[in-house]
């Protein structure tokens, strides 16, 4: 240690008395912090040693970004700056552009990543930039492009540590084991009489403040891979635990009775059993033990509140277009797009412009437009279309090679599994969402870094690891890969 401390320059000039002093202002700074309140203290302890262990250890920066993005909400949010909560997240995201400029300077590390859908993020951020100009409120439209520009850090963060196959599992771990905490954090809180909120006149869980359906859409991504990442393990015991964490944040999931949470399941499930045989055949299973548990909840399910909310699942199957809460925002939007002869009213001041359009909507909670392309066309008109549906091209073609590329390798479930998420999110967001909202965009990075990890081991000419006779994806696999 004390050799590494001198390479740094000009540390070598400093003496005895001097780091001794630094020592002393150390402590006393922790004293004088914790006459204050000793959380502080203790505080102050826990993010110099994660910032110690980061620099030395920098994939453990890009675990912390993960699992704090799957953990923040508004009601964990510590402070508020304009009308961005800062919570859990953007510590995690400073102390990851921290070390990755630390990296940078001393290691080498680039930082200019380039990937497949980054010229349409980028030419959609200059268009919001541009949209400022004529946005209802510049210090309202801020939000939005600080929202992109923080997609553009997260992504470029992920990509530059997320750089071989390993590390992409031990990310992934991280993802779904986020899932799983908040899934019994939230049930905890909710079990205890402790919950931030319950909707619908009780019965739906609410996760740790989201509004139900935000909470059911967080957990939807952690679900499908669970059994990808099941796929890639020899040992039938991690394969077991990674398929019950799984079952238990689909569980969670469905206690919010959230109808496109369920419905997206179902969506990407499906998409993924139509990979191959041996993918539809445990999806099945998967599917099955999901209809058991579902059928129980609402018929003799012992806990009050989670068989509201399944109930509340099956009972408005066929409720989608029945309120005209959707069908009233797409009509203003569209009639913003016309007003504003297909440009888009700038980025942000949606709740605000709507009075113009519906004083009913105005009046209500439901001040946004109900659905990311919705949202698009109202503020950045057929331009700011243009680019998303540019980046959606990039992404499918991606999704297409990457499918090709890991055919019959331990990595294929993955080439479905996060597609299929994608597009079971997508699918959903037609009527539900903005398009910042949610780690749609983290989990879109990581299966961009699973696709560059892909063409850096065939260009180096390295073969996939592939499934072998004793290495089976699941015990009732025969030697052949074929169902026993």
């Amino acid at each position: 240690m004390g050799e590494k401390l001198q390479k740094i320059r000009g540390l070598e000039s400093f003496g005895g008395p001097f780091w001794l002093a630094v020592i002393l202002a150390c402590q006393t700074l922790l004293v004088l912090l914790a006459t204050i309140d000793w959380k502080l203290s203790a505080a102050l302890i826990v993010s110099v040693l994660t910032f110690v262990f980061a620099i030395r250890y920098p994939i453990a920066a890009i675990l912390l970004l993960v699992a704090g993005r799957i953990l923040s909400t508004g009601s964990l949010s510590f402070l508020r700056i304009g009308g961005m909560n800062i919570g859990l997240f953007e510590p995690m995201l400073l102390l990851a552009l921290v070390v990755a400029v630390h990296h940078a300077m001393h290691h080498r590390l680039s930082l200019a990543m380039s990937f497949p859908w980054r010229t349409p993020l980028l030419l959609f951020l200059a268009w919001q930039s541009m949209g400022l100009l004529w946005a209802y409120r510049a210090s309202v439209g801020i939000q939005e492009v600080v929202a992109v520009c923080i997609i553009f850090t997260t992504t470029t963060l992920i990509l530059a540590f997320v750089q071989d196959f390993e590390r992409f599992r031990l990310v992934m771990w991280a993802w779904i084991g986020a899932s799983v905490f908040v899934g019994l954090l939230s049930m905890t809180v909710q079990f205890s009489g402790m919950s931030f909120e319950i909707a619908a006149g009780g019965g739906r869980e609410t996760g740790l403040g989201q509004q139900p359906n935000w909470f059911a859409m967080n957990l939807m991504f952690g679900v499908l891979i669970s059994f990808a990442l099941a796929f890639t393990y020899r040992s039938f015991a991690v394969r077991v635990v990674l398929a019950m964490m799984g079952l238990f944040v689909f569980f969670c999931l469905l206690r919010s009775g959230s109808r496109g949470g369920a419905y997206s399941i179902v969506i990407g499930a499906g998409l993924m059993a139509l990979a191959n045989p041996v993918f539809r055949k445990w999806m099945f299973r998967f599917a099955m033990l999901g209809v058991l548990v579902f059928a129980y909840q609402i018929t003799l399910g012992g806990d009050e509140s989670t068989r509201k909310a399944f109930m509340r699942i099956w009972l408005n199957l066929d409720s989608l277009w029945r309120s005209d809460v959707r069908v009233r925002n797409w009509v203003a939007c569209m009639e913003m797009f016309q007003d504003t002869y297909g440009v888009g009213i700038g980025p942000g001041g949606y709740a605000q412009v709507i009075q113009h359009y519906d004083w009913k909507i105005y009046e209500s909670i439901h001040r946004y437009p109900h659905g990311i392309i919705w949202g698009l066309i109202a503020h950045y008109g057929v331009i700011g279309v243009g680019f998303a549906l540019w980046l959606i091209v990039c992404v499918a073609k991606m999704a297409k090679t990457l499918v090709k590329q890991t055919k019959g390798s331990s990595w294929e479930p993955f080439a479905w599994a996060m597609p299929a998420t994608i597009f079971a999110y997508f699918a959903w967001s037609v009527v539900e969402f903005n398009f910042d909202d949610k780690p749609f965009w983290e989990f879109l990075a990581l299966f961009t870094a699973l696709y560059l990890c892909v063409q850096r081991s065939l260009k180096n000419g390295e073969a996939l690891p592939r499934h072998t006779a004793e290495d089976k994806p699941f015990p009732w696999q025969s030697k052949r890969g074929e169902r026993v």
